[in-house]
């Protein structure tokens, strides 16, 4: 599957009249390469320490630069043969190499106590001077690019014209191969299952916290007994109980749950690399009507934007069906900056494109997009009903399967 994922980026490439592109964020690094480099992927402090450079030819391969420490794994999992790698701070030898005694004259060289840099700069030049691109048009992920790093860039290739590649590689992206569909299907599966634990096991007085942890051990439970969340490696949620109405753990510890207390979910988990998000509402014993109403017209404008999703579609148009719903039926005075967007890898679950007023790029099948309408009301109380749906050519498929409407449970 790399090599088609590589493919598609190197015709891009050349579509944009470019001569390579260089992967340089967490998420375009996984996406070209397959590979998870836990050093630039879980510390933001390695930025820009894991690069893969795609040559627009397709007969010129595919270099790489990453530590030592993961070198192995890398050339392992991406398949890729020219794979460069600098001294991390940790002894990666063997006992028995590293107890062998020095003989006269004899040294080792001293590790960093991070990386070295102008280390890693001799193996970015290595891998483009090798290629004849020292002076090409290099497209990469110009907008998330430290300074530090377009500064060495820059100097270690100063002939070079260095082009921003972001939008081109959300556009590869928003389109999901079957293997991506799957990762997001079984990410979806798993999040759902630490929902369900949650709500079996409610008691009166819980916080948002303690949704948060009950939702976080009903998915690790569900993934240690099933093979098939092998590769599940964390979880996210942003939950509310009754008014609480605020975002982070710092706002969760409110007055606890009562009869009539709305129970939000906004979460998801990640499974081989790919996040997913989704969220559904429940209320604890016995609804109001204040919740009842509002949550009635969300979920028929979710309903009717999901209707509306297909081929060829301009994506705004799901917004304005949403929206157009919401102030036409008792909320002339609700506002959203967007009913949705596309996601997959990134450290943050939402990628563009967005379900906003001014987006005019079409569906395409082989999307998988999060479609929401949620509303935060300290009166009403929080609510969310969110599903991922993959855009089949003749119309979607819902990969979220719990029931919609405002369950009460107890």
């Amino acid at each position: 599957m790399e090599d088609q994922i590589l493919s598609a980026i190197r015709g891009r490439v050349r579509a944009r009249g470019l001569d390579a592109y260089i992967a340089y964020t967490p998420s375009n690094v996984f996406y070209a390469t397959g590979f998870q480099s836990y050093f630039l992927m879980q510390w933001w402090r390695m930025q820009g320490t894991v690069l893969a450079v795609i040559p627009a030819d397709e007969s010129v391969e595919v270099g790489m630069m990453v530590g030592d420490f993961e070198a192995k794994p890398a050339r392992r999992v991406s398949g890729i043969g020219d794979v460069r790698s600098y001294m991390l701070w940790p002894e990666i030898r063997d006992a028995e190499a590293v107890q062998r005694p020095l003989g006269d004259g004899d040294s080792e060289v001293p590790r960093p106590a991070q990386f070295d840099e102008d280390e890693q700069d001799e193996i970015v030049r290595g891998l483009l001077g090798d290629r004849g691109l020292l002076g090409a048009r290099i497209g990469t992920d110009l907008r998330y690019v430290l300074f530090d790093s377009y500064r060495r860039f820059s100097s270690l290739a100063p002939n070079a014209r260095w082009v921003d590649f972001t939008d081109d590689m959300y556009a590869l992206r928003r389109i999901k191969y079957p293997f991506e569909v799957e990762r997001l299907r079984l990410a979806t599966e798993l999040s759902e299952a630490g929902m369900r634990f949650v709500v079996e096991n409610l008691e009166p007085g819980m916080s948002a916290t303690d949704v948060r942890h009950r939702y976080v051990m009903g998915v690790a439970r569900t993934a240690t007994e099933d093979v098939r969340y092998e590769d599940y490696s964390d979880q996210w949620i942003l939950p509310a109980v009754g008014a609480g109405v605020g975002v982070g753990v710092d706002s969760e510890r409110d007055a606890g749950l009562a009869e009539g207390d709305l129970i939000k979910f906004d979460c998801g988990t990640t499974v081989g690399g790919y996040r997913g998000d989704g969220g559904r509402t429940f209320v604890y014993r016995k609804s109001k009507p204040a919740a009842d109403r509002l949550f009635g017209v969300l979920q028929e404008a979710h309903d009717r934007a999901c209707d509306e999703i297909k081929p060829g579609v301009e994506i705004g148009e799901i917004f304005r069906t949403a929206q157009d719903h919401i102030t036409k039926n008792g909320y002339p005075r609700f506002r959203r900056g967007h009913y949705g967007h596309s996601l997959g890898i990134d450290t943050f679950h939402e990628e563009p494109p967005y379900v906003s007023q001014d987006e005019r790029a079409p569906i395409e099948a082989g999307m998988v997009l999060a479609i929401e309408t949620p509303a935060y009301t300290t009166d009403a109380g929080a609510i969310m009903i969110e599903d991922l749906v993959h855009v089949l050519p003749g119309g979607i498929e819902r990969l979220h399967k719990l029931p919609h409407g405002l369950t009460v449970v107890s």
